[in-house]
């Protein structure tokens, strides 16, 4: 049995819960003071979050709307509940009903149409297909069109016999293959088949190598990569030509890099891009004048002129190497390598530094000489080079 507290510890006892009364309410205030300042620093928080994304220029926070309840059918009036909990919405101004539809963009000319499913192809082969066990007696009563569509891969060898003549003078010329074959020993369209299936649909090489034989096609690996990665002057030139086109149309630009290594090497892959295009191009190497050259790459003429002498003066090259350059201004060079070939024979072999300088004002120059627009804005992250 416990003992019952003598007189003076109920009296020490009452002064301790007392006390513990008064600590209670002094944290529970202190708690409540955690709280306001928890909420202060959380406003502030999202205050700093906003201006970062507005100084980085990133995507803000999507402002949600909360969902509203739709109009129940039952509704007399009918109306849509308003945001604010209210059951009436503002009407328009032109006496319409309210509709959430109104607020959609209607598609017009600009608006990316989605590609609609094509039409049947049309039928080749039919076949009459009678019921399993017809009773004796029965009699023919028309008939059902069910079409069917079909998807088939085969494989088939096409032979060409190159004819060989003998000329009066004992010359022998031979017919040539189709200029479609581009060199190779398979078909167009087996060619087209591949580059899509690579390129288009991202099969990797060993993959394709399968699913071609599988489909009874004799080709080795060797084949199959020179077929995905030579002979393809066509479409490099309608690539480049893409380049210029969207060069003379566009009033801005705008540029950015990535590089990785490769066997050992390192290799950039370089973005030009706006609304209108997007270009790349690959090199191994990561400069001003990597980049000059990629915009130079649809006009295989370069042209050393005032232009180019005027950006080399700007950036500080000294008179003396002006002087000797001003003499062979409006020279035109069938090609880079010609270039080259000029740098070296002026005395700029050994000069590394100096001439990493001077190509950049000959491509420079030679642009303007193209039709580059002097004045088009070049956008870049700053790792990027531009044009400037």
């Amino acid at each position: 049995m416990i003992p019952l507290p003598t007189k003076g510890q109920s009296t020490n006892l009452l002064k301790f819960i007392a006390q513990l009364q008064g600590q209670i309410v002094q944290l529970q205030e202190q708690v409540v003071r955690l709280r306001e300042l928890n909420v202060q620093q959380q406003a502030r928080i999202e205050v700093l979050e906003n201006e970062i994304i507005r100084l980085k220029k990133l995507n803000p926070k999507p402002n949600i709307k909360p969902s509203t309840k739709p109009p129940d059918d039952n509704d007399p009036d009918g109306s849509p509940p308003s945001s604010d909990g209210n059951a009436e919405t503002e009407a328009p101004e032109d006496g319409e009903s309210y509709s959430r539809k109104s607020e959609v963009e209607r598609p017009d000319d600009t608006t990316r149409r989605q590609r609609s499913q094509p039409d049947s192809p049309p039928v080749s082969e039919e076949h009459c297909l009678s019921p399993d066990d017809i009773p004796e007696g029965s009699v023919r009563h028309g008939r059902e069109s069910f079409t069917v569509q079909e998807f088939e891969i085969k494989a088939k060898s096409v032979r060409y016999w190159l004819e060989q003549w003998l000329t009066p003078e004992g010359k022998t010329i031979s017919g040539r293959p189709p200029d479609s074959l581009h060199g190779h020993h398979f078909g167009s369209q087996l060619q087209a088949f591949i580059l899509l299936q690579h390129y288009g649909c991202a099969v990797t090489q060993p993959q394709l190598l399968e699913l071609l034989w599988d489909a009874g096609v004799s080709i080795s690996a060797g084949e199959l990569s020179n077929l995905l990665t030579k002979g393809h002057d066509d479409f490099h030139t309608e690539k480049d030509e893409l380049l210029a086109t969207g060069i003379r149309c566009s009033h801005y630009l705008q540029t950015d890099d990535t590089g990785a290594r490769h066997k050992g090497q390192n290799g950039y892959c370089t973005v030009v891009v706006n609304e209108l295009f997007t270009w790349f191009g690959t090199t191994g190497s990561k400069s001003r004048e990597n980049f000059l050259t990629l915009l130079h790459r649809p006009w295989p003429v370069y042209v050393l002129n005032r232009h180019g002498l005027d950006y080399l003066e700007k950036h500080g090259l000294s008179k003396k190497w002006l002087r000797l350059l001003e003499q062979y201004s409006e020279v035109h060079f069938l090609s880079l390598k010609a270039w080259e070939d000029f740098m070296d024979d002026i005395g700029f072999k050994e000069r590394p530094g100096l001439r990493r300088s001077i190509s950049e004002g000959m491509l420079y120059g030679s642009l303007m000489h193209h039709g580059f627009d002097r004045h088009m804005v070049t956008f870049s992250d700053g790792a990027s080079p531009d044009i400037s």
